[in-house]
């Protein structure tokens, strides 16, 4: 008897024994949906409060951990360049607040740009990008600059992503079934990263929200910023009780930095190269001034290398041409005309907008 139950146990064993493996899921079998089901992406505490710009996030491209996570690694991989040679990082640098540090930026081959490279910060809360405002989305912005700095090829990034592994679980992850790799969704993760990028713990921003004190001489500097006869900052630069970048109304100028006899005169058109709109000629997008005491050099083309220099040109350094912006008040006078005192407190101020924790973020970092 117990020879018969030693047979029959031997013989369900090797029954057992000759059943199929579990397919290992190469994302290609049959598991279910919910598997790759993304976990929606949590902003830090206060970012949609009402003291700050709302982020745009499109209904076709709702943020999630798992797109972030995809994002921030294309953002720092060489891969989407057309030779290897540069990523995203190679112009926007945490170093410099995601900005590059130098006048004039530099795309593949060593090829210089006709402008400065703006720095990441709170992009999420904007609606037009891009010095001349060519593009409404980040969206947008992505692929604009993948083809212009990058010479991105859609084709040759897509064979490069397939040949490692990673990728293909995280296209699954961050954007469900197939898993396949488009074109779209390398814009729409690099889009995520990006609005991820939050800047809102500076001084100015503790200040605000009673957790620290302005000295005098910053408090002093908040009330040029603030003053139509002092500064006169706010008309460009204020958005509600916290500065972000612009004005919705206002969100480009011509802030009097160059000369021209004639609309036709301006050696860069700015907006109006994008508009074809002749008075649009000379007129740029308003920059953010947070953490600005990091993003040197300033302007579109990087001219003024620092923040005293700035300082200088609005107090005395204005330019004639037809369009200056009527916001430019004391445009006659030939700027604000601050004393030596006033410059000084004036940039103790504008150094309170520096998030100390922004750029060194780990969220932010190279995650190779």
């Amino acid at each position: 008897m117990r020879k018969i139950s030693f047979i029959f146990f031997a013989t369900l064993c090797v029954i057992s024994s000759c059943k199929k493996d579990p397919k290992i899921d190469d994302g290609t079998n049959q598991d279910p949906d919910s598997a790759y089901v993304s976990k929606p992406y949590i902003f830090p505490g206060g970012v949609n409060s009402p003291r700050y710009r709302k982020i745009i996030i499109p209904t076709d491209n709702p943020m999630t951990e798992e797109g972030v996570l995809l994002g921030r690694m294309l953002f720092y991989d060489p891969a989407l360049s057309l030779d290897s040679s540069i990523s995203c990082s190679s112009c926007h640098k945490p170093e410099f607040e995601f900005g590059d540090g130098t006048a004039l930026s530099k795309k593949i081959f060593n090829q210089e740009t006709k402008r400065h490279t703006p720095p990441i910060i709170n992009l999420g809360m904007n609606k037009r990008f891009f010095w001349d405002g060519r593009a409404n989305s980040l969206e947008q912005t992505v692929a604009d600059a993948l083809k212009g700095e990058q010479s991105f090829s859609f084709t040759i990034t897509e064979s490069r992503l397939k040949n490692q592994p990673r990728y293909t679980a995280l296209f699954k992850k961050a954007f469900g079934r197939p898993g396949d790799i488009t074109e779209e969704k390398i814009d729409k993760a690099l889009a995520q990263f990006m609005r991820s990028m939050i800047s809102i713990d500076s001084k100015f921003d503790k200040y605000m929200r009673g957790e620290a004190s302005l000295t005098l001489d910053e408090m002093d500097g908040l009330d040029i910023f603030n003053d139509n006869n002092k500064g006169d900052c706010f008309h460009c630069h204020a958005d509600g009780p916290y500065l972000t970048f612009a004005n919705q109304g206002m969100i480009f100028a011509n802030n009097a930095l160059d000369s021209a006899a004639t609309l036709s005169d301006f050696k860069d058109f700015g907006l109006g190269e994008f508009t074809g709109n002749q008075f649009d000629n000379g007129r740029f997008k308003i920059p953010t001034l947070r953490n600005i005491e990091r993003t040197a050099p300033y302007m579109h083309d990087g001219r003024f290398k620092t923040l005293e220099e700035v300082i200088d040109f609005y107090s005395s350094g204005l330019k004639y041409s037809p369009n200056v912006d009527p916001l430019m008040e004391r445009f006659s006078q030939g700027g604000t005309q601050l004393t030596a005192i006033e410059k000084q407190k004036l940039l103790s101020f504008l150094k309170t907008l520096t998030d100390e924790s922004f750029a060194s973020n780990p969220k932010y970092q190279n995650p190779f």
